[in-house]
């Protein structure tokens, strides 16, 4: 028999110091432990692979420890070790997922009745927690109210939210955050060191990400790694196992979105299908691309983003091709067509037309500001214009009405004026003289290209818009 243990079991912590990313949680248990202050329930939510059933097991440590310090268990006595092998005959783990009925909480109850063996408190951690039955918290919820004074349970679960309230409420709730990728990293370097292995930063990286926040996922890659890659793990062969695709293929896909050209996107595309990776992943993988991108894009700040500082220089240069209009356009088509993706029969040809959509959707779309900065343009140019044609027709009133130049349309209009003119006497020699008089003609053809440059403006914002005139007689 193989005595191999898998890294998250050889090196799961075993103190409240060695707990990754869950200060808060580990600091309020030991002072509860120093100060006396021990509650009878405890509830441990959070995603998967953050500590929850590991603190639970500290926990369980620390209050039947023989040799406690400072509020951390010494692993060394016989209580701990015990613990620590899961055989402590006070210590019972329950796996709510697989008992979940109410005939298995009776028999927390029945057990519940009887003092500890050999420690100072009988602990009953319950996981996942939210998977019993209505009628199952019915039953635990009578011994959470009125506890013997020996009895502890920790409850964990990964939903929290389907839990009743009335369960909720008798228990003093810790929220477990999910584990930075630094802080994975450092993990996975010093479980290197420890089994004598070498490992480039790429590769750590590689391997913390796809961690997602949980330190037993990473260690499970890391794990497959050293099966694959032996005593030398490097990024060409980890990426290569992994049949992951690299990272300068998104940008190689972002700059054929960026010049909207259709024809090699769909063949790079192709090539990349012919490698065997999975489209679920590369579809994750283009998404958080243009997240990455948006947010480097409003922020100015690639520190935020969970890359190496090579693909950071590179996102920081990338972001400046697209506006964030644009950025938040093209994650809004991803968004809407993830559900119909994930559950579409032909993946492929669905992601070729996902792709397309991409590429024309920035070239047949104008931003708002454009149009507007467009239409004020062509508002003030009409009004310019405008104002220079009345200045033109516009006449000094000592000049004869003979120099008004009118259409051959309007002479008749004109030859009607004449006498009406000529019948104003001059004031200083009694003789009638022509004063300036604006011709009606002249109003109307002013009238009548004002009228054309609103048309033009119609015209202009209907081909903008795409907006078709109806009209019924």
């Amino acid at each position: 028999m193989s005595n191999y243990k898998v890294s998250a079991r050889k090196y799961r912590p075993q103190s409240f110091s060695e707990v990754t990313s869950q200060e808060f949680v580990t600091q309020t248990m030991k002072n509860a432990i120093i100060s006396g202050k021990i509650a009878h329930s405890y509830l441990l939510s959070g995603p998967r692979g953050v500590g929850k059933t590991t603190i639970a097991r500290i926990f369980a440590k620390a209050l039947n420890c023989a040799d406690l310090k400072k509020g951390e268990p010494c692993n060394k006595c016989n209580s701990c070790e015990e613990i620590t092998n899961g055989i402590h005959p006070d210590v019972f783990e329950l796996d709510a997922a697989s008992n979940r009925g109410i005939d298995d909480v009776r028999a927390v109850q029945d057990a519940a009745k009887f003092f500890p063996i050999k420690g100072k408190f009988k602990f009953f951690i319950v996981d996942e927690v939210h998977m019993l039955t209505q009628q199952a918290f019915n039953a635990l919820l009578k011994i959470l109210e009125e506890p013997p004074s020996y009895l502890i349970f920790i409850l964990a679960t990964t939903n929290p939210e389907k839990i009743p309230a009335t369960i909720v409420s008798r228990c003093q709730r810790f929220p477990l955050q999910r584990i930075k990728i630094n802080e994975i990293s450092a993990k996975v370097i010093e479980i290197a060191k420890e089994e004598k292995i070498k490992i480039d930063d790429e590769s750590v990286f590689l391997i913390s990400k796809l961690g997602d926040g949980a330190l037993r996922d990473a260690l499970g890659v890391f794990d497959m790694a050293v099966s694959f890659c032996g005593d030398n793990i490097k990024y060409s062969e980890l990426k290569s196992f992994l049949n992951i695709p690299d990272k300068d293929i998104y940008f190689d896909i972002s700059g054929f979105i960026r010049s909207s050209d259709l024809k090699n996107i769909l063949i790079y595309f192709n090539e990349l299908e012919d490698k065997g990776f999975d489209l679920q992943t590369f579809f994750n993988g283009i998404t958080e691309h243009f997240r990455d991108l948006l947010i480097v894009s409003t922020t100015s700040n690639p520190n935020l983003l969970d890359e190496s500082d090579s693909f950071r220089e590179k996102y920081s240069a990338e972001s400046k091709n697209f506006t964030a209009d644009q950025l938040q356009r093209l994650l809004k088509v991803l968004f809407e067509a993830e559900n119909r993706f994930r559950f579409s029969s032909n993946q492929k040809i669905l992601f070729e037309a996902l792709l397309a959509e991409l590429c024309t959707l920035n070239r047949d779309v104008k931003d708002l500001s454009d149009l507007i900065s467009e239409v004020t343009s062509l508002k003030k140019k009409s009004l310019i214009q405008n104002d220079a044609e009345s200045a033109e027709i516009v006449i000094d009133k000592f000049t004869p009405v003979s120099d008004i130049p009118v259409s051959s349309s309007e002479n008749s209009f004109s030859k009607k004026n004449d006498s009406a003119e000529s019948e104003i006497p001059d004031s200083k020699n009694g003789k009638p003289e022509a004063h300036k008089v604006k011709s009606k003609s002249v109003v109307k053809k002013n009238s009548d290209k004002t009228t054309v440059k609103e048309t033009i403006i119609i015209e202009k914002l209907k081909e903008l818009f795409d907006v078709v005139e109806y009209k019924t007689d």
